[in-house]
């Protein structure tokens, strides 16, 4: 990961590998932070410090939807008001302004628990991921940048940060939100799934062979075989499907690597028209 420039790839990696045993039998405990012996993660589980929002947001693909999050119609979708309503309903106080985070005694995670009532996807949907498949096809020999070796698939999640409750607390103004970036590193599959493909590698490099990258951004299956590129069959120039279940057998074999939950730091954005939620 160093060798093609992707630091904050390598260090997750690096992490990953040298974790105790962690993993999450199935995608709802996966959900919940269950691990295979049906706890919650460890803390040690998860890292507060290694991805920062600003290096998040240096990528355009993760700064459009940074921006997307923040209007108006996308903070009060249906979903998104009845979320608000729910959480904001567990804290009414007649004539008080509330902080989530205080509330939560300063933990991103439990304020995410708590408080989260929206979300913007990053190389989410098919066609995010075919136009960065494209745009790498044509800028960089089909490899990922750093953001996608880090984060694959990720979201932006938007929380209450300030709400204030009028006299008699039928009413609450969220007046600001937290942002921030929360991401499971994980390699499981979905069970409906095919086992995600991650490039063929070997010991220097890293190449996505077109055909194989594509199927797997249509959700067709494709067999894995070894690839010959530049020239004559050596150790050098032969690569190796690599995929999630990869990676999950040598976590199994060896009885290390530990899945953890990634949270950036926070930004707090005043709400230009505040979002205002009634109670009856």
């Amino acid at each position: 990961m160093r060798r093609l420039l992707m630091p904050v790839s390598a260090r997750l990696m690096e992490r990953w590998f040298a974790g105790a045993l962690n993993y999450s039998r199935t995608d709802r405990d996966e959900a919940l932070c269950i691990n295979q012996d049906g706890q919650p993660y460890p803390p040690d589980m998860y890292d507060m410090k290694s991805v920062k929002l600003e290096w998040v947001l240096k990528y355009a693909r993760a700064e459009a939807q940074y921006m997307a999050l923040q209007q108006r119609e996308r903070l009060t979708t249906p979903r998104a008001v009845e979320s608000l309503h729910k959480c904001l309903s567990r804290v009414r106080t007649p004539d008080t302004t509330i902080d989530a985070l205080a509330l939560c005694n300063g933990n991103l995670a439990e304020l995410h628990k708590r408080f989260q009532f929206q979300f913007a996807g990053v190389e989410s949907t098919f066609g995010q991921k075919l136009d960065e498949f494209i745009l790498k096809r044509l800028t960089n020999s089909g490899l990922p940048d750093d953001l996608t070796g880090a984060l694959g698939s990720f979201n932006i999640y938007a929380a209450v940060a300030y709400a204030e409750f009028d006299r008699g607390a039928r009413r609450a103004t969220v007046t600001s939100i937290y942002l921030y970036v929360r991401d499971n590193y994980t390699f499981s599959d979905r069970t409906d799934e095919q086992s995600q493909y991650l490039g063929h590698w070997n010991h220097k490099r890293v190449v996505l062979v077109p055909a194989a990258a594509a199927a797997g951004i249509a959700g067709i299956r494709w067999l894995d075989y070894p690839v010959v590129v530049e020239g004559k069959r050596s150790r050098d120039n032969i690569y190796y499907p690599i995929r999630n279940k990869s990676f999950r057998e040598w976590q199994l074999r060896h009885q290390r690597g530990g899945d953890f939950v990634i949270f950036s730091d926070y930004r707090c954005v005043t709400l230009s028209h505040p979002i205002e939620i009634e109670f009856s």
